[in-house]
């Protein structure tokens, strides 16, 4: 718990909440919260009064990132309800809480990555390295912050940057390397002053001045104080304020310098009082115990002691009692959302079976249409074979009475060819047997006085036969032609 106060105000602006500055936003917060209506106007509002907190009073920041997250849940707000769990895994960090917050902020950087808010999760992954470098986990702690980093280069966020690179100076002073955590911080230095963010300007100040604290560098770390100082009071930050005069009365305590230690000290302690900042209250009470007790004042000593113990019961006892609120609450949401998700998965599983039925009457209804249409292309279909069968059926009686008529033409024609034949076997055979006759006459040497004779019947016989041949061949001519005339008609 010690430990934790220690660091709380001087490393809780590396969770960015917010770049608002909270004080001067809180009025006008606090104004505006009545009037405003449920929904996420509402709940933005609460989550920006949260943040306005986080550097005043963690337990009111609690309680309304609590209320925010609950709002949201019921409004299926998922931006909002991220934004509730970074704040409230800030707020556990600072409780010393380290798995609730880490818890928390898993949850954050889900919902960021579902909505892809690169913004919400570059913010988330610097708070969880922070988380980390609490916990001495460094391994993880340098790879967050550097995934933080890329994402802040990538969307142009220069405040950002500079906040990602103050906490990787935080980081390399854990790891013992100083050059490297100087070189960071003074780098996140100039960045704040190129942007002129005197807010940021005072926290990067508070940060170098606490390492070269921690290295034993007195000048130098009182510089980087006395800067924080008046650097915090051109931001109004009272928080940073009070740290700085803590940091200067403990420095000047190891310096053996008491009665600038007792200065600074009392200076803190009575702005704490006036801020109601009890952790800042107690340590300063615990660091004056100690200065009372260096010069010897043991009654003073031991009063300091104790207001620093009744400090601490007290600020147990607050956080108990709202965590003990919240865990509440966050039931009570727990179980909302149980109900919900369960009408939820009834209202899915009635979606799926409309869906199926819907898709089912679909199937049906194209299974249908294709029956139709295949019984369409079946009439179709049919009504085309009738005709083509009523062509073929045409086309074979056509066949049948051509086949019959050239039967009968071949019939015709044959019956001529043997009429042409029983005429040549007739015709032609008086002419040439007495042809061949008068041939056998002629052989004979008994009848030389009669040759004259039998040459001119020779003759004749021979004319009658080349008659009878050419009108053989007019005759065949005609048939051939006839034949042709008819088949070209045909």
């Amino acid at each position: 718990m010690e430990r934790t106060a220690i660091f709380f105000w001087s490393i809780v602006f590396w969770f960015s909440v917010s770049q608002a500055h909270a004080t001067r936003e809180l009025d006008s917060l606090l104004h505006a919260l009545p009037s405003t209506e449920t929904g996420p106007r509402r709940i933005d509002l609460l989550n920006n009064l949260a943040t306005a907190y986080t550097l005043i009073s963690i337990d009111e920041a609690e309680k309304y990132a609590t209320q925010a997250i609950g709002h949201s849940r019921e409004a299926n707000y998922r931006s909002g309800l991220a934004e509730g769990y970074k704040i409230l895994g800030a707020t556990y960090y600072v409780k010393g809480e380290h798995d609730k917050a880490i818890e928390y902020l898993y949850e954050a950087l889900r919902l960021y990555e579902a909505t892809d808010d690169k913004i919400g999760q570059s913010d988330v992954l610097n708070n969880m390295a922070i988380v980390f470098t609490a916990r001495e986990e460094i391994d993880k702690a340098y790879t967050l912050s550097n995934k933080s980093l890329n994402l802040k280069r990538e969307i142009g966020d220069s405040l950002g940057v500079a906040k990602v690179i103050l906490a990787l100076a935080e980081i390399y002073m854990k790891q013992k390397i100083v050059k490297k955590g100087l070189a960071f911080g003074k780098d996140a230095l100039n960045r704040y002053r190129l942007l002129n963010d005197y807010w940021g300007i005072s926290h990067a100040m508070l940060q170098l001045g606490k390492m070269y604290h921690q290295l034993k560098n007195w000048p130098y770390a009182s510089g980087y104080y006395y800067e924080t100082i008046r650097t915090a009071a051109k931001a109004n930050d009272h928080i940073q304020i009070i740290e700085a005069n803590k940091h200067l009365g403990r420095l000047y305590l190891e310096a053996n310098r008491l009665d600038s230690s007792y200065l600074y000290l009392r200076r803190a302690l009575v702005l704490a009082e006036g801020k109601n900042n009890k952790i800042n209250e107690m340590e300063a009470s615990r660091y004056l115990a100690e200065y009372f007790s260096a010069v010897d004042n043991l009654d003073s000593s031991l009063y300091y002691t104790k207001e620093a113990s009744v400090l601490e019961r007290e600020i147990f006892d607050s956080q108990k009692s709202q965590q003990i609120a919240t865990t509440q609450m966050l039931y009570e949401f727990e179980k909302k959302e149980q109900m919900l998700s369960f009408k939820e998965d009834q209202i899915q599983r009635q979606y799926v079976a409309i869906i199926g039925v819907t898709a089912v009457l679909i199937l049906v209804t194209l299974f249908g249409y294709k029956l139709y249409g295949l019984n369409e292309n079946n009439k179709s279909a049919r009504k085309t074979l009738q005709a083509l069968n009523l062509e073929i059926n045409k086309l074979n009686e056509n066949l049948e009475e051509k086949v019959q008529q050239r039967t009968e033409e071949i019939r015709m024609q044959n019956q001529k060819l043997v009429e042409y034949a029983f005429f040549t076997a007739h015709e032609v055979r008086g002419p040439l047997a007495r042809i061949l006759g008068l041939v056998d006459l002629v052989k004979v040497n008994e009848l030389n006085h009669e040759r004259e004779e039998i040459i001119s019947r020779l003759q004749v016989s021979a004319r009658e036969l080349d008659d009878i041949i050419r009108e053989v061949s007019r005759k065949l001519e005609r048939t051939n032609h006839t034949n042709h005339t008819n088949h070209t008609s045909a």
